[in-house]
């Protein structure tokens, strides 16, 4: 918090893989007037006006701290959620739940591909330096970082989340947070450009071959495992699972490919019909394949 605060330039749009008929922008359409958006105790007039500028974005109202606890506002928002913005960060008290921007095991998989070593996300994308990539289901934005980061400097990753505030959230968070020593984590977040809107209604906005690939991970309707950091997700994340007509949307959208992450056993693999299924020896989930507007498959064309 001593640092001098350092802000990531966002994507001009100069890269964009869409042109300005096609760019949707980002639209927080369902507005809440109960959601509270507050400040850190140790607050600054410059952190009280971004506060004021999220809650309006939202809808929300912006109450002034003035020496309240967080558990006192939390009881005071109830179930429609506290907003505290941070300097680095935002986080969500909702309920129960807490939900902050963190980019969990990217760092670790950004590591690894440094170190030369195969990322299953990656290499179920085929992702090249300078790709394009969309995307669908942003939620906490790991597996876009790791897209990033892979496609390099002239690389971009497009995200779409559902959900208002997550939207918000890693959007602030992947311009605001920092980890210590990790340059590289940082060039990737500022390649990253955060849409908020139903993904089914934005790919109809994209013209055909918009994007070298594009990826879908939808919510496990079985949890793998308990997880601390997916508690405050499941709670706000779309639960809805992807449809045939999505894929279809989707392969024209793809230059190259249309990659979408399940459990290895999951039904969906029966009911969407990829062209091929990737999945390591023992891992628990597996990547479907479907051809996009590019890319033959197998040799054979899939129409």
């Amino acid at each position: 918090m001593a640092q001098q605060e350092h802000r990531l330039k966002q994507d001009s749009g100069q890269t964009a893989p869409f042109g300005p008929e096609h760019r949707p922008e980002p639209c927080f359409e369902h507005r809440s007037k109960e959601l509270l958006v507050t400040t850190v105790h140790k607050s600054t007039p410059v952190l009280e006006e971004r506060a004021r500028a999220l809650a309006a974005e939202l809808g929300a109202d912006f109450v002034p701290r003035e020496g309240k606890s967080a558990e006192r506002l939390t009881r005071e928002a109830g179930d429609n959620g506290l907003l505290i913005v941070e300097k680095n960060n935002l986080t969500l008290y909702q309920g129960e739940e807490t939900f902050f921007f963190h980019p969990n095991m990217a760092v670790l998989r950004i590591q690894a591909l440094k170190k030369g070593q195969r990322d299953p996300l990656v290499h179920a994308l085929d992702i090249r330096s300078g790709d394009r990539i969309l995307d669908c289901t942003l939620g906490l934005g790991a597996d876009a970082l790791v897209a990033a980061f892979a496609a390099g400097d002239e690389g971009a990753v497009t995200g779409i989340e559902h959900n208002r505030l997550i939207a918000l959230i890693v959007r602030e968070g992947l311009q605001h947070f920092r980890h210590r020593r990790s340059d590289d984590l940082h060039r990737a977040m500022a390649r990253i450009r955060v849409l908020q809107g139903d993904h089914r209604a934005l790919l109809k906005g994209f013209s055909n071959g918009s994007f070298d690939s594009v990826y879908f991970d939808p919510m496990f309707r079985q949890a793998l495992r308990a997880s601390n950091g997916i508690g405050g997700l499941r709670q706000l994340a779309d639960p809805r699972p992807i449809e045939a007509d999505v894929i279809a949307e989707a392969r024209r959208v793809a230059r190259r490919r249309v990659v979408m992450k399940e459990r290895r056993d999951s039904p969906e693999w029966e009911r969407l019909a990829p062209e091929h299924v990737e999945c390591g020896k023992y891992a628990p989930v597996a990547y479907g394949i479907w051809s996009g507007g590019g890319e033959v498959l197998g040799g054979e064309r899939y129409t």
